[in-house]
């Protein structure tokens, strides 16, 4: 039979200081070099992770941008990309802006990403801006009126972080858009909210649909720890939910593993395929 894993990365795959250990690169190498076929399945942009990901030998396409994109790390290939119809990211901008809150737009052109905000005040989520973005993105540029930049199949992603209570009421309103989906979930790292809002054909969970049937898997297991990991775990034929995961999250799993601390996806995996 053959089998996918798919772990998501923050609080699952990568420690709660955003890294991949040495014993889980040990673990899961040995794993793929006997057969298994393992990816990633994360809300990061390709350039925030793969440098993370830096010694460790994917098998199987990943999972990137909660299900935006199909991303082949070890030939830095697009193989699927899911954008917004220009309609439906109008109305998200009017919700914003009835909300008096700004965002972050993220264009796709000529295989390059490219990062766009609306209120000077964003350049403090540094995350929307780091070094890595900049670095590897086309443009990363205010603008005070994001609306012209927008195309009939340019945009992939709008994002923002903050308090629970400012974005939820928010979240609520944008799940009424038709055309989009809106993953709505904790920051582990900062303990603010995360809003991100993405094209209906994207999420996790029809990404994981795709790739099952273009690698002809017959089984895929996953591995979360959020909210945005409940859409996967959804249709996986098993899924396991970190113990630092939270509860709704291992409610919905077939089983707890040991924590992001403990390489628990990689000891999971490496017991299940070498049967110890």
């Amino acid at each position: 039979m053959k089998k996918l894993y798919l772990s998501d990365l923050d609080g699952t795959l990568f420690t709660t200081k955003k890294q991949l250990t040495d014993r889980s690169i040990q673990l899961l190498n040995e794993c793929m070099d006997a057969g298994a076929s393992f990816g990633v399945a994360t809300a990061r942009m390709p350039y925030g992770c793969d440098y993370r990901l830096e010694g460790l030998h994917l098998t199987a396409p990943s999972i990137l941008t909660n299900g935006v994109f199909l991303y082949d790390f070890e030939t830095e290939t697009y193989l699927s990309i899911k954008t917004m119809k220009k309609s439906a990211v109008i109305q998200v901008f009017s919700i914003f802006e009835q909300f008096q809150t700004g965002v972050f737009l993220y264009t796709f052109a000529e295989n390059k990403i490219s990062i766009h905000y609306n209120q000077s005040m964003l350049t403090e989520q540094t995350q929307y801006y780091s070094d890595r973005a900049l670095q590897k993105c086309s443009i990363v540029a205010y603008h005070e009126n994001l609306s012209p930049l927008v195309g009939d199949d340019n945009t992939v992603y709008l994002a923002c972080t903050g308090p629970k209570a400012e974005l939820e009421p928010i979240h609520t309103v944008i799940q009424d858009i038709a055309g989009v989906s809106c993953a709505f979930y904790l920051n582990i790292y900062n303990g603010l909210y995360c809003i991100e809002i993405f094209s209906d054909q994207a999420t996790k969970k029809n990404a994981l649909l795709e790739l099952k049937k273009r690698l002809n898997c017959e089984e895929v297991i996953v591995f979360g720890d959020n909210l945005n990991d409940l859409s996967m775990m959804e249709v996986a034929d098993r899924s396991y939910a970190v113990e630092n995961a939270l509860d709704e999250v291992k409610r919905a799993a077939t089983g707890v593993i040991a924590g992001c601390n403990e390489d628990g996806v990689a000891r999971f995996m490496h017991d299940e395929i070498f049967q110890f």
